[in-house]
């Protein structure tokens, strides 16, 4: 599979994060050499996510019953409203990010996929315009490459190996986040907080995310080009008992940040040796910010795809536009609604806020869990809106635009452009900027 400086697979995967993992996984499995690359020492390592997933994605993938913490109660907080929901039973979890990361890659390996750890994709290898590996460099500074016949780019936010093969050009508006890791003894273990308005998240949310075993994560996100989540947040401990959340006696265990790409999906995913997937796909949920079950399935998805095209000796973009083309067809529409509602959402003030809590307490827990997870079933919906025709104005409107919106995107629904660097600025490279 290599020499001293080159190595040789089927697959390459880029980035060991949810998406590449469960890639690499099902290329393994289908008796594909498969290599990982990661830039970190570790699996897992550093956080960049808060871990608010739905039971039935971790039910699909297998993920034993350690790795997560099911959460019973919700509670939406803004300025002056206030909406809960305790059912009983789990409407979702919050994972250990680091133990779930670390148990895909184990699956991974069983399956044969080689993961290299302390290794940077540098730039992609070119032939004939198409897409044949990665130029690498080791821990050490060592430089190799890695020739591949399909390259998966799930590297993250920064989709650097998909900007430099032409394949988009990267997200031009991003979320910021800045969140402690806490043991909070007396926090409530069974409850998830979202909190909205400009006091302590202008433009997003604050949320209290609980893991078991008094473990807590609280943090905040922001979309206000410079404004600082780190701020926000410390904003918000001060006042977290004048909403019952009781973070005394809790000491910070680890401080984690990530930014996730909030332009929606790029004009196109794959080209001729090429396919992202995850962050590097904008395949982001932008109502809470969620994106790790939508890399999961584009993982997997991809991964199927350079399967199914490597059995037939091809790697070309034809070929490889399934991946695409099905991604669209089961996520792009609630995607792009999403993004469209996430675009209104940066310029609420407070009075709009409390407006849209005292809508959601109208919506039956089930559809508000989906809603929340960029999840728009439009049955549910329609039998929601049919016993509220006081809303059937405001959301015809809203569905013409939406109409409108996607017509003038095309059928690849995506906002690109001057439009967007309007709202937020690309980050520039030093990430240390937002936290002071």
């Amino acid at each position: 599979m290599h020499t001293s400086d080159k190595w040789e697979a089927d697959v390459l995967v880029v980035g060991a994060g949810p998406a590449g993992l469960v890639a690499a996984k099902t290329t393994a499995s289908a008796g594909l050499s498969t290599i990982v690359v990661e830039r970190e020492p570790e699996v897992g390592y550093e956080v960049h996510t808060s871990g608010g997933m739905d039971m039935k994605t971790m039910h699909d993938f297998g993920i034993p019953r350690e790795l997560y913490h099911p959460i019973s109660r919700l509670r939406i907080i803004s300025p002056g409203e206030e909406i809960v929901r305790d059912g009983g039973a789990p409407i979702g979890c919050v994972i250990d990010v680091r133990g779930m990361y670390q148990h895909l890659g184990h699956k991974a390996r069983e399956q044969g996929a080689l993961i290299l750890t302390n290794t940077q994709a540098d730039e992609p290898l070119m032939k004939n315009g198409s897409v044949v590996g990665c130029r690498v460099t080791r821990a050490l500074d060592a430089e190799s490459e890695i020739q591949s016949r399909i390259v998966i780019d799930c590297s993250g936010y920064g989709a650097s190996i998909s900007k430099k093969a032409g394949l988009h050009d990267g997200s031009a508006r991003f979320g910021l986040g800045y969140e402690y890791e806490l043991r909070a003894p007396h926090c409530n273990q069974q409850e998830w907080v979202l909190l909205v308005g400009n006091r302590y998240a202008p433009s997003g949310c604050a949320w209290v995310f609980p893991w078991g075993e008094t473990r807590v994560r609280v943090g905040v996100g922001t979309l206000v080009a410079g404004a600082s989540p780190k701020a926000y947040l410390k904003t918000f401990l001060e006042d977290a008992h004048k909403f019952g959340i009781d973070l005394s006696d809790a000491k910070v265990v680890e401080t984690h940040f990530g930014l996730i790409p909030a332009a929606g999906l790029p004009s196109r995913l794959v080209a001729d040796g090429i396919m992202a997937a995850g962050d590097a796909a904008g395949q982001v949920s932008l109502i809470a910010g969620a994106g790790i079950k939508l890399a999961m399935l584009a993982g997997q998805l991809a991964g199927e795809t350079a399967s199914r095209a490597l059995a037939k000796g091809r790697c070309d973009s034809a070929i490889l536009s399934r991946y695409e083309r099905k991604f669209r067809s089961m996520y792009g529409r609630n995607l792009h609604v999403g993004h469209m509602v996430n675009l209104r959402m940066a310029h609420y003030d407070d009075d709009e806020w409390d407006n849209k809590v005292r809508l959601l307490r109208t919506i039956p827990t089930g559809l508000l869990t989906k809603l929340l997870q960029s999840e728009f079933p439009l049955v549910n919906i329609l039998s929601w809106l049919i016993r509220r025709p006081q809303l059937w104005s405001s959301a015809g409107r809203y569905a013409l635009r939406g109409l409108a919106a996607g017509f003038r995107g095309g059928s690849k629904l995506a906002l690109t452009g001057e439009s967007l660097r309007k709202v937020i600025p690309t980050p520039a490279a030093n990430e240390e900027q937002y936290l002071t």
